[in-house]
């Protein structure tokens, strides 16, 4: 299975996960500028901006620690993007790990 596959079957399995746990997705692969944002949801009143990392074969953390400086700021930039043409006031930047033993979801990762 290609690189671009393997994205679309995690960023489909994160997404199915926050919906379970009562989220409401937005948009998935926003893109802005040079940045893009796997997944937008709503998690109440807060926009949530999810980072998805698909590691089947990693170990718990891998996906996390891949969520360099860089990464973050090309994704804060694209956030920007869109809170210019949706504003809130609350807002948070989330990782989800979908690995073989399960999924991960750090809130507030950075």
């Amino acid at each position: 299975m290609s690189e671009y596959l393997k994205g679309l079957r995690g960023e489909a399995l994160a997404a199915k996960y926050l919906k379970k746990q009562g989220l409401k997705i937005l948009e998935k692969r926003f893109r802005y500028g040079a940045g893009e944002i796997d997944i937008i949801a709503l998690d109440g009143d807060t926009v949530c901006f999810e980072e998805v990392k698909y590691r089947p074969d990693g170990t718990l953390g891998s996906g996390k620690l891949a969520v360099d400086q860089n990464k973050r700021r090309r994704m804060r930039s694209a956030a920007e993007g869109y809170l210019k043409t949706h504003p809130a006031e609350k807002v948070r930047y989330d990782i989800v790990e979908i690995m073989a033993a399960g999924i991960s979801w750090y809130k507030k990762a950075f």
